[in-house]
């Protein structure tokens, strides 16, 4: 199962770590993994190359793990960068409602 574990702060989302696999299909194209995977890397994309942000990162390959928090915003893009996260969460929510053996989804 894909864990996936939103940040927030002051009622600002900050971060979001996922952990896991999804375990979907063990015997072909995991559908939930690649659908989380494209996600993940759109929202850190958006983040760092078109808002600009500084991101600490942590990416453990063995324990199936990313971490992204956001240290730094340019002033006026706050709200943008806030909203990206909080609709990546809105879609991995959704997609736990699909396959809730497979995704979980909080928020601290």
């Amino acid at each position: 199962m894909i864990k996936a574990v939103f940040y927030k702060a002051d009622e600002s989302f900050k971060g979001f770590s996922l952990t896991g696999h999804a375990m979907f299909e063990l015997d072909g194209p995991d559908v939930v993994c690649a659908a989380v995977s494209g996600m993940t890397n759109l929202v850190l994309n958006t983040l760092t190359e078109v808002f600009k942000c500084d991101l600490a990162t942590v990416v453990d390959g063995d324990e199936a793990k990313i971490e992204a928090t956001v240290e730094n915003v340019i002033p006026g893009t706050e709200n943008s960068v806030n909203g990206v996260i909080k609709g990546f969460m809105l879609q991995l929510q959704d997609l736990e409602e699909q396959y809730p053996e497979n995704l979980r989804v909080t928020f601290k």
